[in-house]
């Protein structure tokens, strides 16, 4: 159990750790003796007990801080190919774009970009993302130390105690330091720093003959050198790390696990994705979940164990939810071989998981951005992870040209196949008491991120007045329902989380576009009116549809044309059904994915 309180000002800084119930240990500079008492004083208030506060050594070759600066420990681990970071350099020198892509495609390391906020921002916009670039707060200081084998510093040492923190954090994992400002101030300061080239042009080549090839004897140096003995952790953290260090059974090894994050919004189109994906390794792994609320049922129903994730409230900042969200998905990725995520959105508390815990990760991303979309964030967070896994579309136009990187994979589209024989659909449809009747099945969405009643109303009432219509109308257990909608004729409410299982029944599905209902319908070959939700955080839902409507495999109405949304219906419960049930029957459609996306993640798990 641990306890800080941090306080800067002209008094001092003071870092606590409590110890047990006797006793808390604070680290801290104090200008005055009265300082320190002062300090002492508030402590033993607000903790109802007398703390040690103790004065942190200087931590030689770097600029005085105003806290204590020292290392989690942690072992050296070397990559196959050696990841350099880059610290600082400056980006509007002359030929940097050229030099950097040169860096980029070195045969024997790889690199990456760790500046402030306005340049990376800046690098982004004018170089994409070819060069993955990272602001120092953007991780935790041992996170972001964990992802180099080597950093290389061009700008002069500061007391920044966040940069002398991901220094410390390197020097405890044996990384390489290199000094690459002009003047040698870092290695003049220091002898831990290797002085090396100030101008990317001439890196490549020294890095390549005088780095790479003795990376583990200077690692070796550096475990021996002051610098290292100057960022341990102090004696008494140590005692209180060797205190709560849960012992470890040998001869008992839990089966390997894998956590899936399915998240955004109500986030069951990601949950639904990432279920069928899971189902595929049962055999080899143990998949566990984090998921919203809205989400548990279904999973839970799929056999998975899940974990609640925090949503949003009202009356809360914004990001306080995700505060919670980040201790428990950093706790269950610490204990799982790989986290998987499913989003259009990486918040703060996945990218962490992701890469906090030295775990291999992956994010699931399907793409069919609109155009008016801003995903510069999004995209920028694919940094984080291990692998990227792209479920395709069914139809080519729909698929962004493929990107470069061993880390990019493509698969089929990951769609639940439900392909009841005849016999079984006869049965099923016995058991709705159809009488004769044709089978309306609708799934607007759960109205998170559009308002649907206007179009389901519409319909409802329409299909009222025929006496040869059953309609089923299909929502979430979880989703806000009009009590108005079970008053209607021939409408049945259905809320289930095995929805799906109804599209083959159906002579007619009314369906929004997501990428899941979408894939349902196209490949279950039933006729279906699309109607899409063009809300500004969703992927393109308009030009799913289009694209099935121009091969006349569907029709695309329009949000807001409720009445020929009940001229479609009335259409496609006649005779032009026949011949979209035609062109669907005639139609080739990629493999399902879920299998392959299955089996990239498990290449990953050590």
């Amino acid at each position: 159990m641990s306890t800080k309180l941090m306080r800067n000002g002209p008094t001092g800084c003071v870092g606590l750790q409590k110890v047990n119930r006797c006793h808390s240990i604070g680290f801290g500079h104090f200008e005055r003796r009265q300082d320190e008492i002062s300090a002492a004083s508030r402590l033993a208030f607000a903790l109802n007990r007398e703390p040690v506060l103790l004065e942190p050594n200087a931590v030689p070759g770097l600029p005085a801080a105003s806290m204590p600066i020292f290392a989690a420990p942690a072992s050296a681990t070397r990559r196959s190919k050696p990841r350099i970071g880059l610290f600082f350099p400056d980006l509007q020198a002359e030929h940097v774009r050229s030099d950097l892509r040169a860096l980029a495609l070195s045969q024997d390391f790889t690199i990456e970009i760790v500046n402030g906020g306005a340049e990376k921002k800046a690098w982004i916009d004018t170089d994409g993302y070819t060069v993955p670039t990272w602001h120092p707060g953007e991780l935790l200081p041992r996170a972001l130390a964990a992802r180099f084998d080597g950093a290389v510093f061009f700008e002069q040492a500061s007391a920044w105690p966040r940069l002398q923190m991901i220094v410390a954090n390197l020097v405890s994992r044996g990384a390489v330091l290199v000094d690459g400002t002009a003047d040698r101030a870092w290695h003049g300061q220091a002898v831990e720093f290797i002085a090396g080239p100030s101008d990317l042009h001439n890196l490549p080549h020294w890095m390549t003959q005088a780095i790479l090839p003795n990376m583990a004897r200077i690692a070796e140096d550096l475990t021996g050198s002051a610098l290292s003995q100057a960022i341990a952790l102090p004696p008494a953290l140590t005692a209180l790390r060797a205190t709560t260090t849960v012992p470890q059974n040998p001869k008992r090894r839990a089966k390997r696990s894998i956590l899936f994050v399915p998240t955004n919004g109500v986030g069951l189109g990601h949950a639904k994705r990432c279920s069928l994906v899971a189902d595929m390794m049962r055999k080899e792994v143990t998949p566990r979940f984090a998921a919203f609320p809205s989400c548990i049922g279904m999973l839970n129903a799929s056999g998975f164990d899940t974990m609640p994730l925090v949503s949003r409230a009202a009356d809360r900042a914004t990001h306080d939810n995700d505060v919670v969200n980040a201790v428990r998905l950093s706790a269950l990725a610490r204990q799982s071989a790989v986290t998987v995520f499913d989003g259009g959105y990486v918040f703060d508390s996945v990218m962490r998981a992701a890469a906090d815990n030295d775990r291999p990760s992956v994010w699931i991303r399907r793409g069919l951005w609109q155009p008016s979309q801003n995903n510069q964030v999004a995209l920028d967070r694919q940094k984080a992870f291990s692998r990227i896994v792209v479920p395709c579309e069914a139809f080519d136009e729909l698929n962004s040209p493929e990107e470069r990187g061993t880390n990019i994979k493509y698969v089929g589209p990951i769609v639940q196949q439900v392909e009841p024989d005849e016999a079984e659909i006869n049965r099923l449809r016995d058991g709705l008491a159809l009488d004769g009747r044709k089978l309306v099945v609708t799934m607007l969405g759960g109205g998170v991120a559009a308002d649907r009643r206007a179009q389901i109303n519409a319909i409802c009432a329409h299909l009222s007045t025929r006496e040869d219509v059953l309609h089923l109308l299909v929502v979430w257990p979880t989703a806000t329902t009009d009590p108005g909608w079970f008053q209607y004729r021939n409408t049945r409410v259905v809320q289930s989380i095995h929805a799906s299982v109804l599209i083959p029944l159906a002579d007619l599905f009314v369906s929004a576009i997501g990428y899941n209902s979408f894939h349902e319908a196209i490949y279950a070959k039933v006729p279906t009116v699309f109607v899409p939700q063009m809300a500004s955080l969703m992927d393109d839902q308009r030009a799913r549809g289009k694209a099935a409507a121009d091969r006349e495999l569907a029709v695309l109405v329009e949000p807001w044309e409720l009445l020929s949304l009940t001229q479609s219906i009335d259409e496609c419960l006649g005779e032009p059904a026949q011949a979209l049930c035609e062109n669907l029957r005639g139609i080739n459609l990629p493999e399902p994915g879920a299998k392959a996306a299955a089996l990239h993640i498990l290449e990953m798990v050590a």
